[in-house]
């Protein structure tokens, strides 16, 4: 309970607590009476996903669930020393790696209450930039509001922000991870928590976007996506990234007679007697992605399968694709489609 004519929490035991420190997922009081009065508060322990947050679309890896059992990298725990409870850990191997977190969307803070969001973070390497941001439109700088520091190296450490805003507004958690080829190296964040302050607006409503974007905007539409970038600009625009994560987005899959169709999926649920992988590109076996197999071919040994993306208009000097596989005793092919007629010129090809 708040004690009167203070700012601080009365723990059950009597121990007065500063109202910060209360249903940020750590036992403050000794006696967890802190971590009770929480049905106000927006959490998340990533035990069950991401919760009411998002993670951008993108081919790169990404935040990936995990807990301290499942990896050979550290942490080998959750903030609280368990093992067996799940965090967010960002990992590079070889090339650097970035991702987006974003909250849902929150209604404008009123004066007298701050929205407070606290969580824990976990560095193993000094190259990594870990940052939360706001922002208040959809094409809007993100404003920083907290960067890593130099502090404590392979430990948990905890992180309390508190935000006004006179607007609308998402919070973006940022990670990004430098390449290098040495091992263990990660960023990794943990429970999560939004104070009363935080007011989620509904559910179906996005920001905004600045009058001024439209022309960029124009750049990369949904009539023509994905490979569209300006021709006066060199520069390339991936238009849509494509994770599977939340359908098929633009690709489709072609169904005629006698022939067999690529099947959205599950990594954890594809059938045990298949030998597709059982987890995506990311090593998320909670992750989705679209794959043949042996037993959809059994009748059908010549079998091809088509996956078709929608109609991309290269109004520059060339596209870019790129995209994820593994396949096994069977053949890959990239071809394009001109007028609706499927050319023999083969993009790519591998057996």
């Amino acid at each position: 309970a708040v004690q009167q004519g203070t700012e601080d929490f009365q723990c059950d035991n009597g121990v007065p607590l500063p109202l910060d420190n209360v249903c940020d997922f750590t036992d403050q009081c000794g006696d967890n009476s802190d971590e009770q009065p929480c049905s106000n508060y927006e959490r998340c322990d990533f035990e069950d996903g991401l919760c009411t947050m998002t993670q951008d679309q993108s081919l790169q890896l990404g935040w990936t669930k995990r807990n301290g059992m499942s990896d050979t990298s550290p942490p080998f725990y959750d903030h609280n020393g368990d093992m067996s409870a799940h965090f967010l850990s960002l990992v590079t191997r070889l090339d650097s790696t970035s991702s987006n977190l974003r909250s849902r969307i929150f209604l404008p803070t009123n004066k007298q209450n701050a929205c407070q969001v606290t969580f824990y973070h976990f560095f193993s390497q000094v190259s990594g930039k870990l940052m939360v941001g706001l922002q208040t439109a959809c094409d809007s700088a993100i404003q920083h509001l907290w960067q890593n520091t130099a502090g404590l190296k392979d430990a948990w450490e905890r992180n309390v922000i508190k935000i006004h805003s006179s607007q609308r507004f998402q919070i973006v958690i940022h990670g990004q991870m430098i390449s290098a080829h040495e091992q263990n190296e990660v960023i990794a964040i943990d429970d999560i928590s939004f104070s009363p302050g935080c007011l989620p607006a509904n559910t179906d409503e996005s920001l905004q976007c600045q009058e001024t974007s439209n022309t960029k905007q124009e750049l990369c539409n949904p009539d023509t996506n994905l490979c569209q970038f300006d021709s006066t600009d060199g520069g390339l625009r991936l238009c849509q990234a494509c994770g599977f994560e939340f359908g098929m987005c633009d690709w489709s899959s072609e169904v005629s007679a006698g022939q067999i169709s690529w099947t959205l999926t599950k990594a954890r649920e594809v059938p045990a007697l298949e030998s597709t992988p059982r987890q995506d590109q990311s090593g998320d076996d909670e992750g989705y992605y679209v794959w043949i197999g042996a037993k959809q071919t059994f009748n059908h040994l010549d079998s091809k399968a088509y996956l078709n993306s929608s109609v991309c208009h290269c109004l520059g000097k060339g596209c870019h694709l790129q995209f994820y596989y593994s396949l096994e005793e069977s053949v890959l092919r990239v071809g394009l489609y001109n007028n609706k007629v499927r050319r023999h010129l083969y993009l790519f090809q591998i057996h």
